[in-house]
Formats: structure tokens, C-alpha cells, sequence
């Protein structure tokens, strides 16, 4: 085999390992978040969301840098609205089409948040005042989110270490 084609056939093997481990990612994001079962999650809060609207924004944002940066966004908290200030961090070397992945966090910076974006819907995680929030979309609906603390679990130990 000719040198030339032994780089590209190990080139796109290197880009199909990329686009396997950013899709085995996306299922272990999707299949180990807390379940949307009402039961196992307080929710404190519901609101209206465009994912559209917002995906839109952003594919016209990545047009023109290579990396997201100082981009705002409103987001319910548990005390009412708050503008987070998101940064892109992909999760390879380039973009993977059709997905985005941010860090962001409050004016002040107390409050942090981490948001991965996908045309048709948007999940995040939100640190608040020590306390772990999920945002995801409510089941079988469009554009209807839900601000949730996932409950306890039931007769588990403290795994602490003292």
C-alpha cells in the first residue's frame, strides 16, 4: 500500500473513532441523566423554550468563529430568571455537525451551567447555591421545558467520607 494512501485510510479512521465516541457519549448523556419520571423529581419549574429559535441562533454564531464565545442567554433558576454567559467547548478537536456543547455561567459567577444543544432539543445542568439542577424538555411536548431537583433516593447510605 502507497504511503499517501495508508495516511488517508488512518485519517478517516481517526474520524469515524471521533464521531463513534461523540455518538456513544450522546447515548450515555441521554440514557444516564435522571429519568423524567415524576416520581424521582421535584420540579420547580416550567417554562416555554424555542430550541428553533435558539439552534438558529447559534448555527449563525458558528458561521462566523470557530469557537462561541460571550454568547447570552436568559434561563429560569430556582429564583427567577438570570442571564448566563456561554463559552462552546466541544468535545473533540472540530464541531461535530448538528451539535453543540457549552460552559456558562452567572454575571457573577455563582452560578454555572453546562448546555448541549441539538436542532430539535436542549438539555443542561445547573449549579446553584450548591445544589444540582437539570433542565430538559417535559416528555411528548414541543418547546415545553422543566426546571427539576431530582429527589433522594430512598434508602440509600450517606457515602461520605467522615
Amino acid at each position: 500500500m502507497k504511503k499517501s494512501h495508508s495516511k488517508w485510510l488512518f485519517f478517516c479512521l481517526q474520524n469515524k473513532m471521533k464521531i463513534l465516541f461523540i455518538n456513544f457519549f450522546l447515548f450515555l448523556l441521554t440514557s444516564c441523566a435522571p429519568a423524567q419520571n415524576q416520581k424521582n423529581m421535584q420540579i420547580i419549574k416550567e417554562f416555554t423554550f424555542s430550541t428553533g429559535r435558539f439552534y438558529k441562533e447559534i448555527q449563525k454564531e458558528a458561521a462566523k468563529t470557530s469557537q462561541i464565545r460571550n454568547f447570552k442567554i436568559i434561563l429560569p433558576t430556582p429564583i427567577g430568571e438570570e442571564e448566563f454567559t456561554l463559552l462552546e467547548s466541544n468535545v473533540g478537536e472540530k464541531r461535530v455537525p448538528g451539535f453543540y456543547t457549552f460552559r456558562g455561567s452567572s454575571a457573577d459567577g455563582q452560578r454555572t451551567i453546562s448546555l448541549s444543544l441539538r436542532r430539535d432539543s436542549m438539555n443542561a445542568i445547573m449549579l446553584y447555591n450548591s445544589q444540582t439542577f437539570y433542565i430538559e424538555e417535559v416528555e411528548n411536548s414541543k418547546d415545553k421545558y422543566q426546571l427539576y431537583l431530582p429527589k433522594p433516593l430512598q434508602n440509600q447510605e450517606n457515602d461520605f467520607v467522615k
